[in-house]
Order: structure tokens, then sequence, then C-alpha cells
């Protein structure tokens, strides 16, 4: 029975969107930016790169996944 359906696999090496809310300094957010990164640790990493001297709050979806601070 197993071999009449076809289930959709996932590769190991699809990245996962993951949006960087960027704030500015009154709390408010100042923008959002997209990042594809292959897990959490490496999406993290990324957001780094976004800091501009203001927080940045990094989500999957709905699961929060870091604070990144200046």
């Amino acid at each position: 029975m197993a071999e009449l359906f076809v289930f959709p696999t996932v590769s190991p090496s699809a990245a996962a969107t993951y949006q960087a809310y960027r704030f500015s300094s009154n709390g408010s957010v100042r923008s959002t930016v997209p990042v594809n990164a292959l897990d959490d640790d490496a999406a993290e990493r990324h957001a780094v790169t976004l800091l501009d001297g203001h927080r940045i709050e990094l989500w999957a979806r709905g699961r929060f996944i870091a604070h990144v601070k200046p």
C-alpha cells in the first residue's frame, strides 16, 4: 500500500526562510529582512551581519530564535 503514495520530501540542504526584525531606538520595527539559512545557528550568524546599531529579533514563522544586539 505504501508504494501507492508519494510523500514530498525536504532536502536536507534546503534553506529555511527566517525573518529578521530590525528595531529603531524607540522600540518600533524599522524594517524586516528575510534571511535564508540552513538552520537556526546559520540564521543567527547572518542576522549579526545586519546589525546597524540597533537590536534585531530573529524569527522562523511563529517561533522566536534569538535577540541579536549590537
